[in-house]
């Protein structure tokens, strides 16, 4: 017959504390030897009782040194019997291989980053390298007066020409200067923002635009931690995403949801719109991608960079019937 580690560890306490006892009883009534050969028994009880603990120790030690010299290989290992000891080791193994999957995507979603960070570093960099002489030699041409031995109509098509360069290079200048953003985003400065009156000021800004949503916070007093200004940035590109997504449908509807789901703080935006294709779906956070024919590819990719920045997450669920982009901010 089997004992459960607790069951076993109870009945060594209860056999230690009787067998004090007996040694006592028998130690009075002089039989010194008998005492003595119980009082090894006894120690034999403790013994056993310290190495099983120096065992469960031993594991935890192994588990944390593991973890903080980054090596999430680390497992318990289970002799596969039904006790509580190895049901709890099971249970961690359970907790490590969720923690490492979780890692292993913060690391894929922090070089992903850092990766798409340096290329529009580089393309930025070069093209804005290429472009500001073209700008100020346009400019100069532009300005000079035309010679007088210069054909008035050959000149009319030069300088309408040169406009055209210097118009197309500063567009292209703005065009590239929104994509600088994605490499010079700052570390958030985190405050502690309630919620709810941060959602009601969003209702009043964008409303005048034609944006119109409801929202729900749970609890009322919900506190987010998180740099006030990105949080506003990122709610004011999803919510300009909504109501694109729904403007066309009879009723458009837009929701704001805020709640506290364990550790971590879930604010939601979702829309009544087509919702987003399975393609476009594993695309939409990419830099440059846009679903939009004028669309410029940077809102969601922002959206995101910022909440790495918070050592968070988006995600998007879209189906038919619309879609929802959640922010899931730590707590």
């Amino acid at each position: 017959m089997k004992f459960k580690s607790k069951h076993l560890f109870s009945l060594k306490i209860t056999t230690i504390v009787l067998s004090s006892l007996i040694v006592a009883w028998i130690y009075l009534k002089g039989f010194i030897f008998s005492s003595a050969i119980i009082l090894v028994a006894i120690v034999a009880v403790a013994v056993s009782m310290y190495l099983d603990r120096k065992k469960l120790i031993s594991r935890m030690e192994q588990l944390i040194a593991g973890i903080r010299h980054s090596d999430f290989s680390t497992h318990f290992v289970s002799s596969g019997a039904n006790d509580e000891i190895n049901l709890l080791s099971q249970e961690m193994n359970e907790a490590l291989d969720i923690f490492r999957s979780r890692t292993h995507d913060a690391m894929m979603d922090e070089a992903e980053s850092q990766a798409w960070q340096k290329l529009i570093s580089v393309l930025t960099h070069e093209i804005m390298n290429s472009i500001t002489p073209i700008i100020s030699l346009s400019e100069t041409l532009n300005e000079r007066k035309m010679p007088d031995d210069t054909d008035p109509e050959a000149y009319r098509i030069m300088k309408q020409g040169m406009e055209t360069i210097h118009r197309r290079s500063k567009g292209l200048l703005s065009f590239i200067e929104n994509y600088r953003k994605l490499t010079h985003l700052p570390q958030p400065t985190v405050q502690p923002i309630h919620v709810q009156s941060m959602l009601k000021s969003m209702q009043q800004l964008v409303g005048p635009g034609g944006i119109q949503f409801a929202y729900s916070v749970y609890p009322d007093q919900l506190i987010l931690k998180a740099d006030k200004g990105m949080t506003d940035q990122l709610l004011l590109n999803l919510l300009k995403n909504a109501h694109e997504a729904c403007v066309t449908q009879p009723k458009s509807k837009i929701e704001v949801k805020a709640e506290k789901i364990g550790g971590e703080i879930h604010i939601s935006v979702s829309d009544n719109g087509q919702g987003i294709s399975s393609e476009a779906m594993e695309k939409i956070f990419i830099p440059f991608y846009s679903t939009k024919p004028t669309g410029s590819g940077i809102g969601l990719s922002i959206c995101r960079q910022i909440m790495l920045r918070h050592k968070g997450k988006i995600v998007v669920r879209s189906e038919k019937g619309g879609s929802k982009f959640t922010m899931i901010f730590p707590d």
